[in-house]
């Protein structure tokens, strides 16, 4: 059997040393064999610092997919290259999308990617909010200075393209026979999961919480391949959910809190 330590949202820049080394410890007295990641673990110039921290100390595999929060005072690109190459150099780091999936045990795959908000759950043109992604990220800064039509269009273009992969991912195991798929992701790919402050949906923010094609292209794949047992774990919400659409789809988002970094959950395998 394989103990997995489930993180999410850990945001490792908001703590000193001190309080990192007690989260680190808390993980090593779990004694798991390895670290799921869904995102915003810092930003992105510490990202890799943190990410080496980790490794280090934990001398374990982990499996991450990165969230907004890591491409905060970066560039997509830059971060993407940085991460592919840190993934093909250190032992135990694997950002999903460089190593396309993983065999975790007989039958059983992970995948993984970062996905992001694609406007198209709640109403983004009656939305005033201004999400931190807009004035940190350069990408979707360069967007969000030529107006909000052209955001949307950034937003929605990143969000396509991280699907393209994954579902590309996807049926490259999927031509393996797994009984099981677990997948990472970071913006949760239903509404369902995407709990404004835990009193539901609220129609403002939604377009900036959840990916309906990220959704879509799950659905896609389960009905497919309903053979296949898949569970999706994703964060960026900061707020605990399960959301089952299908019979062999489940869906899971994790709580979260700033300067309190937490095991999610341990999964046995």
């Amino acid at each position: 059997m394989m103990r997995i330590a489930w993180l999410t949202d850990i945001h490792l820049n908001f703590l000193n040393e001190i309080h990192r080394y007690e989260f680190y410890e808390k993980i090593i007295q779990s004694q798991v064999d390895c670290l799921f990641i869904t995102g915003d673990i810092a930003e992105a110039p510490s990202l890799s610092i943190f990410l080496f921290e980790m490794e280090k100390l934990l001398a374990k595999p982990i499996y991450f997919v990165l969230g907004n929060h890591d491409y905060f005072r970066g560039d997509i690109s830059s971060v993407r290259n940085k991460m592919r190459h840190l993934t093909s150099e250190r032992p135990f780091l694997n950002w999903l999308p460089a190593i396309r999936g993983v065999k975790l045990q007989e039958g059983i795959y992970l995948i993984g990617h970062d996905g992001w908000a694609d406007g198209r759950f709640g109403d983004y043109q009656h939305s005033s909010i201004i999400m931190n992604d807009s004035q940190l990220i350069a990408d979707l800064l360069n967007a969000y200075r030529l107006g909000k039509s052209y955001l949307l269009e950034k937003m929605q273009a990143l969000a396509a393209y991280d699907c393209d992969e994954l579902r590309e991912n996807f049926f490259r195991i999927a031509m393996l026979k797994p009984s099981d798929v677990i997948i990472l992701l970071h913006v949760p790919p239903f509404k369902e999961n995407c709990l404004y402050k835990g009193e539901g949906n609220n129609e403002y923010f939604l377009p900036f919480y959840a990916s309906q094609i990220a959704g879509d292209t799950l659905l896609e794949i389960a009905d497919v391949y309903p053979e296949i047992k898949f569970l999706v774990l994703c964060g960026h919400v900061h707020h605990r959910s399960v959301y089952q659409p299908r019979e062999n789809l489940i869906i899971k988002s994790g709580h979260a809190e700033y300067y309190y970094p937490r095991i999610e959950e341990i999964i046995e395998i």
